[in-house]
């Protein structure tokens, strides 16, 4: 049956796919970069630079691709609650329902595991070879790719997999079969309890890294970054667990905007299905959060250089280098998941699409109705995201300048704004369109 779904739903499966194959290339790039630091006989200084790049990228970057692609597994999962609803009214144990998914999330992971190793390789060779060209590592080191590299990367990849798969499996599961209909019929927008601490506990020990940054880790050099790089992650991923609870308080705050916009539909929607439009938000969030944190902290250690006429050291092209490449990743993987999530969130709506048609609305209304709701989204991940940029931005800029407010320009904000918002509308608007191409009657039959 796993194989069966995942022949006749491969629509629905290829976010998780794109997801783990994005993030196996990425992990496994850099942990070529630790496996090449670790090459005996290799100059301490090129040792360092490896290693550190490997580590700091690797750590991060694993966390944010595990949250992704949980994600999309847990959407994937929660569009096919009523088919599982069913499983479970015909008689399918819920160990048959969990071992279900595990099967069918293992041979994601093994078809994304053969592309995803060549992709590294080139990853892992591209970095190494910018390295080289700002002479921050010897030309004379070559790329090591082996057990270890392949260990550490699809090791990390496969570990955020399975304990995705594993949440997700067992909340399908232990759902009695009346709720499981119900919660389907519905789209119930409930929050566990366990998400919630959880999430206010990263926001939590989120603050507490930033006030760190402001007080003790105030003027320990690139320890004072690091430390406020970890306020706005942890407060980033933070806010994106509370995402069905911003949805709703963001609806709450734009309802009356929208309503006299002609957005009534769009706020209804987003209050009935909170929980499927907080899919989209999740990464918006993380995505915002993460570049402005990085790109802004990285633009106030320079000024701060600046101000007191110190040339750029080995250390500062080092860290120059590591804030755009986590941007870059940042910006590469969260991409393709708010691609991703917002194309299948999109398109599992078809059928509700085509009933709407039937009962009068035009196709010109219905993608007017859903550019307010990814609007509505975009709002709330711009505002919960920079405040979580700000996290780790604000005790930065305390620390080097004196002033609790960085004094760079706005322009990094705005064009990191207007990238997630192309992407966002694109995306989700661009479904529509394959969706309403779709005759209704033919959309409420399939």
């Amino acid at each position: 049956m796993s194989l069966s779904n995942l022949r006749h739903r491969r629509g629905a499966y290829l976010a998780s796919f794109l997801n783990l194959f994005l993030g196996g290339a990425i992990l496994t790039g850099f942990a070529s970069l630790y496996e090449t630091g670790s090459t005996p006989g290799l100059a301490k200084a090129d040792r360092s630079a490896l290693q550190t790049m490997a580590l700091v990228i690797g750590g991060w970057g694993a966390l944010i691709i595990a949250f992704g692609t949980a994600a999309t597994l847990s959407l994937a999962v929660q569009q096919r609650e009523k088919e599982i609803a069913l499983l479970k009214a015909a008689g399918a144990l819920p160990g048959q329902i969990r071992r279900m998914i595990m099967i069918e999330t293992a041979a994601l992971l093994a078809a994304a595991a053969i592309p995803a190793t060549p992709a590294g390789m080139a990853v892992g060779r591209t970095v190494l070879a910018t390295l080289k060209s700002t002479h921050q590592v010897s030309n004379g080191v070559a790329l090591k790719f082996g057990a270890t590299t392949l260990a550490i990367g699809l090791g990390d990849i496969t570990l955020a997999a399975l304990v995705a798969a594993i949440v997700a499996g067992r909340r399908a599961a232990n759902q009695s079969t009346a709720t499981a209909l119900v919660s389907a019929a519905t789209q119930d927008a409930g929050m566990s309890r366990k998400r919630g601490i959880a999430a206010v506990v990263l926001i939590l020990v989120g603050l507490d890294a930033g006030v760190m940054s402001a007080t003790l880790m105030k003027n320990q050099g690139y320890a004072t970054m690091s430390t406020a790089g970890q306020a706005c992650i942890l407060t980033g991923i933070g806010l994106a667990l509370l995402a069905p609870a911003l949805i709703r308080v963001t609806v709450a705050v734009l309802g009356p905007l929208m309503r006299r916009g002609g957005g009534y539909l769009a706020e209804a929607e987003l209050r009935r299905h909170s929980r499927q439009a907080a899919g989209i938000l999740m990464p918006v969030i993380l995505f915002v959060a993460l570049a402005n944190g990085a790109l802004y902290q990285q633009f106030i250690q320079d000024d701060a250089n600046r101000a007191q006429h110190l040339a750029m050291s080995a250390d500062d092209k080092g860290v120059q280098t590591l804030s755009f490449l986590v941007v870059g990743m940042i910006a590469l993987f969260a991409a393709v998941v708010v691609a991703n999530i917002a194309v299948a969130a999109t398109l599992h709506r078809r059928r509700e699409f085509g009933q709407r048609r039937l009962i009068g609305d035009t196709p010109g209304e219905v993608r007017r109705s859903l550019g307010w709701e990814a609007c509505a989204i975009l709002i709330a991940g711009l505002v919960f995201g920079t405040l979580a940029a700000l996290a780790g931005v604000v005790p930065f800029s305390y620390a080097k300048t004196g002033h609790l407010m960085p004094q760079q320009s706005l322009w990094v904000f705005f064009a990191v704004g207007a990238g997630v918002t192309a992407l966002t509308l694109a995306a989700c608007l661009g479904a529509a369109r394959r969706a309403l191409s779709v005759p209704a009657l033919a959309a409420i039959g399939g």
